[in-house]
């Protein structure tokens, strides 16, 4: 079949007078005397359609195939796949992959004179081989052999790796499956495995009395590195700087302070402390601050790690002014102030606001212990012409606080859309056996969980607080939920409440 465009899937039922057809973009065949076996499919359709066809594969019925006229009778394998199932509006896709199979003991009543059968007395049984399925990039031996190691447990190396493969092949144990793509850049192949790996340890063994393989270090007279190393210090001193060259490049700092200079955001914020403190952070507090700052800059997070007493709470705040830019960066971009929210254990709380006032200039902070005083911090912030720190406890945070759904209704669309990036929330329903995706319902939202916490698309947050100052009205849209419209977003609960 060729690859010019997608392949016309086709099943009929003759008890139901039933005909099912979808399209696939990739098959992978494994093929035998009576034709082509199904080793992986995915196709598309209607989702009904889509969901009748993949039953029809995994019950192993007879699909037929045609691509530029040309009609194929594929085989499948009764339940022995995969499957995943994914769904999107009215067009649905389905992707099954073979399992490997299992051990399985056949009697020998009908082998009993048969090569196969071990042993010669009645009832002997006989361990036939097993298929295993390996899918990789297009031509990557590396990776081949990486799969290769995890379905055998014959000890294999890298060093092995070109002769494992060539010879397995060869002996027709490793096939290389016929993969149709229209998309995919794959290769498949299938590995059988005698009882215990046999196969594959007699290869092994082979290449070791041939000496096309050698175990590294086994060879008598060969170099292995290790001839003046006795003890640890042995091998620090004949391997220690290759391993030092090997961390440094694997772990390169975000700051370092032999080759860079601090940024001037933190060496104003330096002079401020001194200004007001007496006293100045230290060089290593001052690199930790920029290295802060730098991955704040980056991924919004950053963790400082350190003991009691080490400046931590000193270094934090000087890295989160020197992000927000506080004196010169603020001028230099023409911002203005900022607030921010700082959670710490109780007994520190008001050492986060006196060392704040005593860091960070044009700047203050305060407790916060109610709703009502982050409410009146809030105004004092946009009334005010400085930046404002809430702080607050993790004792008093753990409380928590009424939160809602902030996902939005869309007719159209039929589903609950994301606020920030207003794509459809999808839920995850699994039925006999076979799972797939749907556009989320009321009931997904009943509860908060972390399926429903945040949008699998773009990560944002699907659930808001609960302002109890304002009024909020009602929409029913189901049975047991209930829907809040506030602007652009929805808020979902299953509180009832006059509409």
């Amino acid at each position: 079949m060729a690859e010019s465009r997608l392949i016309e899937l086709s099943y009929y039922d003759p008890k139901a007078e039933t005909r099912l057809t979808a399209y696939a973009d990739t098959i992978v065949l494994d093929h035998n005397e009576k034709g082509g076996i199904i080793s992986a499919i995915r196709f598309g359709g209607y989702p009904e359609v889509v969901r009748a066809l993949s039953d029809a594969i995994y019950g192993g019925s007879t699909i037929e195939a045609t691509q530029n006229d040309a009609t194929h009778r594929l085989q499948s394998k009764l339940r022995g796949y995969q499957r995943q199932l994914s769904h999107d509006g009215i067009y649905a896709t389905a992707t099954l992959m073979a399992n490997d199979d299992e051990y399985s003991n056949e009697g020998s009543e009908d082998q009993e004179d048969s090569e196969e059968t071990a042993g010669t007395g009645d009832g002997q049984q006989t361990l036939q081989p097993r298929k295993c399925y390996i899918f990789c990039p297009a031509g990557d031996r590396d990776r081949l052999f990486e799969e290769l190691d995890h379905k055998t447990a014959a000890p294999l190396i890298p060093a092995f790796q070109d002769y494992v493969l060539d010879e397995l092949e060869q002996r027709g144990s490793l096939r290389r499956l016929h993969v149709i793509s229209l998309k995919e850049k794959m290769d498949a192949w299938v590995l059988e495995l005698r009882p215990n790996d046999e196969n594959v340890v007699q290869v092994l063994e082979d290449g070791l009395k041939s000496g096309q393989i050698a175990i590294p270090g086994a060879v008598p007279g060969a170099p292995d590195g290790f001839e003046q190393v006795e003890n640890v210090t042995g091998y620090l001193n004949t391997f220690g700087v290759t391993v030092a060259d090997r961390i440094r490049n694997q772990f390169l700092p975000l700051f370092d302070p032999a080759s860079e200079p601090l940024s001037e955001e933190v060496l104003a914020i330096n002079d401020c402390i001194q200004q007001r403190a007496g006293y100045s952070l230290y060089d290593a507090q001052l690199a930790v601050a920029e290295a802060v700052k730098r991955q704040l800059e980056r991924n919004g997070t950053a963790i400082i790690i350190a003991e009691c007493g080490s400046g931590k709470t000193k270094i934090g705040s000087t890295a989160i002014g020197a992000l927000h830019g506080l004196w010169a960066a603020q001028h230099r971009s023409g911002a203005g102030k900022s607030f921010g929210l700082v959670m710490s254990p109780s007994h520190v709380t008001r050492k986060w606001v006196r060392e704040i006032g005593e860091t960070l200039p044009d700047t203050y902070g305060m407790v916060v212990r109610s709703i009502t005083d982050l409410n009146r911090l809030y105004q004092l912030y946009e009334q005010g012409d400085k930046s404002v720190f809430a702080v607050f406890s993790k004792e008093k945070a753990r409380d928590g606080y009424m939160r809602y759904p902030a996902v939005t209704w869309n007719r159209r669309r039929k589903g609950f859309l994301c606020p920030d990036c207003m794509e459809p929330v999808q839920m995850e329903i699994s039925e006999d056996g076979t799972r797939y995706r749907t556009n989320a319902d009321q009931f997904f939202f009943q509860t908060e969980h972390k399926k429903n916490h945040k949008c699998p698309n773009c990560g944002g947050v699907l659930w808001a607080p609960v302002n109890p100052g304002r009024q909020t009205s009602w929409v029913k849209i189901g049975e047991y939920g209930w829907v809040y419209r506030h602007g652009a977003r929805a808020h979902l609960a299953r509180t009832k409440t006059n509409p």
